[in-house]
């Protein structure tokens, strides 16, 4: 029974049901709707109401209030920017406890101190706010709306079912004052006027949505371009690389050699950045099965599992070095373009897939103008270094050799970058002045120099996979691990060249954080969790991103815990009080059946009033003076250590039975 009216009028019958029935329609989670509307809906169905206090009222609020920070801690931690769709999706999972709480409770709904924690600091006798009453049941089925509108579908039915359970909500409350016509029409243009706006916002999301997450993005996950990628060639400063693990790599056999990850070739390079000029994508038709992929003649005679990070559906994948053959559960689609990078359209995430690939072997791609462009600007020099390396006319074996010989020798890997002047030739001095320089030095310089000479090269990223973790039992590759490299066509068969000094891996791992590892256990854990999710995801894509069914559940215990708990304590109070009372002297005097029959009649005692004081109040309607000696008996039996003798005990009896049948007869 509600102690007073509540700010908020209840929601209609079966409302929360029909809400909760299309978020989990449009969310996958329509299983776990129909057990929340069956609970809830229910309340209107049983009488009984759980006597609930307004401290666990706080609790209970407090819980699921904890429970929803950390989730969106643990979402924005995972999904990153994308993470507030889900959010918003399970919304009504979230705030279920509060809401089956208030239904099956005696109070019937909730001080407006159990939501605003700041009203609680407040005084009840002073401050009337904290006293006010609030139905939530019609704000959890606006949630429920909201929550639906994050999975929506983009249906058409959509749009009519929440129109159509808004009007309902709308009915059950509209003011009378109104003519029914006048209702309809009003509610019928807002309806259209909505459904106008909605095609208009929609395109504003979509425009504002690419914008943000394409922003975000670029901060939380690296998206390697397929089509331009910028080097630090040029750039001062100290280059950063992190511990943060990009990438994992499982085989079957211990690798006898670092694995070089493909990520994407590019065969035009001007002032710093190297592109792709013929970045056209083709689709690769899947195989008889439809659950993997051919990409070339080569035999693959490994084969390697790998797990990497997409934020986006569609991107480039890493993927070994001669790999013909990709297979795995949930990919969508494969493209590849002229220089061998792969795009995999699969989906946002922690994706794991299969390569099978011939371990020192490359497919055999067919030389373009490109692959032995070389600028103008930077000819001359490649000119005077092969002359001076006696590079014209040799065999290409024997350029290899030596040009892998001059970069082993006479150059170190270091991450400082110089101060650069304007208009400086960053290359030249590279080569030739300070000799020193990363990954992307190396790789730029060796293409342009075997160009020069006449033998088909590209610029090729991606990662240098060598660091084996024993806590995941897979190898591992980290954003400082991310390398460039040259592929060269040698004698008609392309090979990799890797000029960079070996000195550049140790180099890397001493600079590694004191920290790592704790870094790699909460990694490992994160990624654990992501797979174990997408697992299921992919067997059962309408069991939705997140199984809170498992948390709902736990929470629910606990409450019904609570509650069971508190209604023994609760007995067991009334059981030890009752003892109490018998136990205590004077507790079964007669007087109490006399002081029964006089409130039976409507005269309630004040809390704290004496029995002589009450008396004294009744007195004009209790004349008898019996009633005072009935008391004074009473006195003396309930607070005299010697007590009532026998005689004085049938006394009292006496004078309460001839009060009370006169009472009776009087009344009669």
């Amino acid at each position: 029974m509600k102690t007073e009216a509540s700010i908020l009028q209840p929601a209609p019958p079966l409302v929360l049901g029909a809400g909760l029935l299309l978020w989990g329609w449009q969310n996958h989670f329509l299983v776990y709707a129909i057990v929340l509307a069956l609970i809830l809906e229910s309340a209107h169905l049983v009488n009984w109401r759980w006597s609930t206090s307004d401290k666990e009222f706080n609790n209970i609020a407090d819980l699921s209030g904890v429970g929803f920070f950390i989730v969106v801690v643990y979402i924005f931690f995972t999904v990153r920017s994308q993470g507030i769709y889900t959010i918003l999706a399970i919304l009504p999972f979230v705030f279920f406890l509060i809401v089956m709480t208030q239904l099956y409770s005696e109070q019937g709904s909730l001080k407006l101190s159990v939501l605003l924690v700041s009203l609680r600091r407040l005084e009840p006798d002073r401050d009337r706010e904290i006293n006010k009453n609030i139905d939530i049941t019609l704000p959890y089925f606006m949630l429920c709306l909201i929550s639906a509108s994050a999975g929506n579908q983009r249906t058409l039915w959509f749009y009519v079912l929440v129109c159509l359970l808004l009007g309902y909500v709308l009915w059950y409350m509209r003011p009378g004052r109104y003519h029914m016509v006048t209702w309809l029409t009003v509610l019928t243009l807002a309806v259209g006027a909505g459904f106008g706006g909605q095609i208009g916002l929609q395109h504003l999301q979509r425009s504002i949505e690419i914008s943000l997450m394409s922003v975000f993005d670029q901060f939380m996950w690296r998206y390697r371009d397929p089509n331009r990628v910028t080097t630090a060639i040029g750039s001062i400063g100290r280059l950063k690389f992190s511990d943060r693990i990009l990438v994992r790599v499982k085989t079957k056999k211990k690798l006898t050699r670092p694995l070089y990850l493909h990520e994407a070739a590019y065969d035009s390079y001007n002032y710093g950045v190297w592109s792709a000029t013929k970045p056209e994508f083709t689709v690769i038709d899947p195989d008889p099965g439809g659950d993997s992929w051919t990409l070339n003649s080569l035999t693959p005679a490994n084969q390697a599992r790998i797990s990497a990070y997409m934020i986006k559906q569609t991107g480039v994948v890493p993927l070994p070095s001669g790999t013909s053959s990709i297979s795995g559960p949930g990919i969508i689609e494969i493209n590849r373009n002229g220089d061998g990078t792969v795009k995999m359209e699969m989906r946002a995430g922690w994706i794991s897939y299969t390569a099978g690939y011939a371990d020192g072997e490359l497919p055999h791609w067919q030389p373009q103008a490109s692959d032995l462009s070389v600028p103008k600007a930077y000819k001359s020099d490649f000119e005077k270094l092969a002359n001076a390396l006696s590079l014209y006319g040799k065999p290409q074996e024997q350029i290899v050799q030596t040009v892998k010989k001059f970069f082993a020798e006479n150059f170190q890997y270091s991450l400082n970058r110089r101060v650069i002047y304007p208009r400086r030739n960053f290359l030249y001095d590279f080569l030739f002045v300070h000799r020193e320089g990363h990954c992307e030095y190396f790789a730029t310089t060796t293409v342009l120099l075997l160009r020069t000479l006449g033998i088909p090269a590209r610029y090729a990223v991606g990662y240098y996979i060598d660091e084996y973790s024993n806590l995941e039992g897979q190898y591992i590759g980290r954003s400082r691990d991310a390398h460039a490299w040259v592929l060269a066509d040698i004698n008609n068969k392309w090979q990799i060249l890797d000029t960079t000094p070996s000195t550049w891996v140790p180099y890397e791992n001493a600079r590694a954080s004191d920290l790592e590892p704790l870094f790699d256990f909460a990694a490992w854990l994160r990624y654990k969790f992501s797979r174990w999710q997408s697992k299921d995801e992919l067997e059962d894509e309408k069991s939705g991103q997140f199984q809170l069914l498992w948390l709902l559940i736990p929470l629910t215990l606990i409450l019904a815990w609570r509650l069971y708990v508190k209604e023994r304590i609760r007995t067991f109070r009334k059981e030890a009080s009752a003892n109490l009372e018998m136990a205590l002297p004077g507790m079964d005097s007669d007087f109490y059946r006399l002081v029964n029959a006089i409130e039976g009649q409507g005269f309630q005692r004040a809390t704290g009033e004496t029995l002589l004081a009450w008396l004294d109040r009744l007195e004009s309607r209790y004349p008898d003076i019996r009633i005072k000696q009935a008391l004074k008996l009473h006195y003396q039996y309930r607070f005299d250590p010697r007590g009532l003798a026998g005689s004085a005990r049938q006394q009292l009896a006496k004078l309460v039975n001839e009060i009370l049948a006169d009472l009776k007869t009087a009344t009669v």
